[in-house]
C-alpha cells in the first residue's frame, strides 16, 4: 500500500478515501504562498459508483492502491452485476453495474477488456478513451441544416447519442467514452466510384 503526495495525485489514480477505492476523475491545486497549496480532488466510488469531492493540503498524505491491469472478457449481465472472465485462469468475477456507471452500456458480450484489480478483487473498468459503434437508426438529415446541428441517433447498443446531419444508419461513428458523446464518423474508403 503505497502512498501519495497530495500535489502528486494525478486524474485515473485509485485512492482509498475512508476505506473505499476510488477513481481520480479531476484534480486541481488552488492557493500559494502563506494559507499554503490545497489539492481539490473530484472522485468516483469504484464500489457503488457515487462521486464525491475531497480537499487535502498540499503536504497531507493519500493512499495509493496497488492496481493491477487484467485482460477480462465479459461475459453477460446478471441483474445488477456484469461478469467477466479472466482469459488466462478461467475465473469469473463480477462489478456492479451501479458501480462501472453508464458506460456499462459500451460493453458487448465476448468483448476483451482491461479490469483493474485491487486487493485480489475487481475495482473498476479501464475502458479505452473512445469506441466505434454502428447507427442502428437515425433519421434522415434535413436539407439545408448545417452540420453544426444535431439529430438523435440509436447506436447498435440502444445507447442514443446527438450525431450531426451527415450520419446515416449503418454507418460507424466514434464515441467519447467519458461523457458518451459523438467523436466523429469513421469513413471507409470506397472501392467503387461514386
Amino acid at each position: 500500500m503505497g502512498t501519495l503526495e497530495a500535489t502528486g495525485i494525478r486524474v485515473g489514480n485509485i485512492l482509498r478515501v475512508n476505506g473505499k477505492p476510488c477513481r481520480v476523475l479531476s484534480q486541481e491545486i488552488r492557493g500559494t504562498g502563506k494559507f499554503g497549496k490545497t489539492v481539490h480532488l473530484k472522485l468516483k466510488s469504484l464500489e457503488d459508483g457515487h462521486l464525491h469531492e475531497k480537499s487535502l493540503r498540499a503536504e497531507e498524505k493519500a493512499e495509493d492502491v496497488d492496481v493491477q491491469r487484467v485482460k477480462m472478457q465479459f461475459l453477460y449481465r446478471e441483474k445488477d452485476q456484469l461478469v467477466f472472465m479472466n482469459m488466462e485462469t478461467y475465473e469469473q468475477f463480477s462489478l456492479l453495474e451501479k458501480a462501472v456507471g453508464k458506460q456499462a452500456v459500451l460493453l458487448k458480450e465476448n468483448v476483451e477488456i482491461d479490469v483493474l484489480f485491487g486487493d485480489g478483487k475487481p475495482l473498476s473498468i479501464d475502458f479505452p478513451k473512445m469506441v466505434e459503434l454502428t447507427v442502428a437508426s437515425t433519421p434522415p438529415g434535413v436539407k439545408g441544416q448545417a452540420d453544426t446541428t444535431y439529430k438523435e441517433a440509436e447506436l447498435e447498443n440502444g445507447l442514443k447519442i446527438l450525431v450531426p446531419q451527415f450520419v446515416k444508419t449503418g454507418e460507424k461513428v466514434r464515441v467519447n467514452v467519458e461523457d458518451l458523446t459523438y467523436l466523429d464518423r469513421v469513413t471507409i474508403k470506397s472501392l467503387k466510384n461514386e
